[in-house]
């Protein structure tokens, strides 16, 4: 058994960048980005308009002063206006600046009459003006490579012409749930009999991670049965992730399966609650995260290993949630000899305060469903107490 930190780090050591794929920008939202992406040119490569207006040349501008308006320039203008000495032109939002003018004055700045317009005061060279490579300059980077891309990316890598990306292949996930208990979700359990919640859970943490379900299959606690099983998913799979038959009881299959096809174990316990009993191990290229049956200590799992596996596989920069300091608002019992991370409601109150909740049973489903992360109670014989402060890593956002 190893300590938490320690078993992250050999999932983060044993999953490198996967190759590199291009793909058009319109498929590229939640893939991370394989290399910086730099603008090719000024990103709007000409000086325009930052509101309806009119266009003058600041050296000419003084209180007072009348200029007749001659001219009209707008964004879908063909050629550049250009700009006459003691006269205004008409511009809109977003229109290139006429040539020979360098300020704006706003509409609502100016008194107009019969055609002419009136300032109530002088401009400054630039004022209302979006200089040429306002938005990036030739050259500038625009995303950092390990980027997850996300709407506001693409506006940006839209607007400088770039039409496909280097991004980093989703990885491959092969599932497995073992367990007699399983029926489908849609089923009627009998007696003894579970749902299979766990399916559903890791492949919406696998979709939202970035990774792609390849192939899903439910065993029973049949040693051979798992052993064919695992066979089968070890074609596909980057990443082969199982559920149950983790421990060691005497239908525990799932290590002594890995053992029998010749798998490598980087760990096979770690010292943390929920989700001691999660394993890693490799195969050839292929990862293999083995994880508990209970359904909270899935989660975890998903949380602290799984998913930064898959984020490692894509190059992401972020390969662990977001963590955050927060002041408990509650007691916490430390364990001795491994690390507690209890499921925590989330509020905000002049910073983050965090409430564990009263059942932390591990066997329960509706537990990560009421909180937003998982408080780190490090190894030892204290306990924990209200306004003490710990880390907390966030699985989803609090309302603040």
């Amino acid at each position: 058994m190893i300590d938490f930190q320690d078993a992250q780090r050999r999932v983060i050591a044993a999953c490198p960048p996967l190759e590199r794929e291009t793909i058009a920008l319109a498929e590229v939202l939640g893939r991370v980005v394989a290399d910086d992406v730099v603008a090719r040119g000024e990103v709007v490569p000409f000086a325009r308009s930052a509101m309806d207006g009119f266009a003058l040349h600041a050296a000419e501008t003084s209180p007072g002063r009348v200029f007749p308006v001659r001219a009209a320039a707008y964004a879908q203008a063909a050629e550049p206006a250009r700009h006459v000495a003691g006269t205004a032109t008409a511009i809109a939002t977003g229109a290139p600046l006429p040539l020979g003018a360098n300020a704006v004055v706003a509409v609502e700045d100016v008194v107009r009459d019969n055609g002419s317009i009136r300032l109530a005061s002088p401009l400054r060279r630039g004022e209302h003006v979006f200089p040429p490579g306002e938005d990036a300059h030739r050259g500038e980077r625009l995303v950092a490579a390990g980027t997850l891309l996300e709407p506001c990316h693409l506006g940006l890598l839209a607007a400088a012409g770039c039409t496909q990306l280097s991004v980093r292949r989703r990885p491959r996930i092969a599932l497995i749930c073992g367990g007699d208990e399983l029926v489908p979700i849609d089923g009627t359990p009998a007696h003894g009999q579970i749902r299979n919640s766990n399916a559903m859970v890791v492949r919406s943490f696998v979709a939202r991670a970035g990774g792609a379900i390849v192939s899903e299959a439910t065993v029973p606690d049949d040693r051979e049965t798992l052993v064919a099983a695992l066979r089968r998913a070890l074609e596909s799979a980057d990443v082969v992730v199982t559920t149950g038959g983790a421990s060691v009881g005497e239908r525990d299959f799932t290590k002594p399966a890995l053992r029998d096809l010749g798998a490598a174990f980087a760990f096979e316990s770690v010292a943390l609650r929920p989700a001691r009993p999660t394993a890693f191990a490799t195969l050839g290229a292929t990862r293999i995260a083995v994880l508990a049956g209970n359904p909270a200590a899935v989660f975890v799992a998903l949380v602290e290993f799984v998913g930064p596996a898959v984020a490692a596989l894509q190059g992401a920069a972020r390969l662990h949630p977001a963590q955050r300091r927060a002041r408990l608002d509650g007691r916490v019992h430390a364990k001795p000899d491994r690390t507690y991370l209890p499921f925590v409601h989330v509020r905000w109150q002049d910073g983050y305060i965090a409430t564990p909740l009263d059942n932390q049973c591990s066997a329960l489903t509706r537990t990560a469903s009421e909180a937003h992360g998982l408080a780190v109670i490090e190894p030892g014989s204290r306990d924990y107490v209200a306004r003490d402060e710990v880390e907390v890593h966030f699985y989803r956002t609090p309302a603040l």
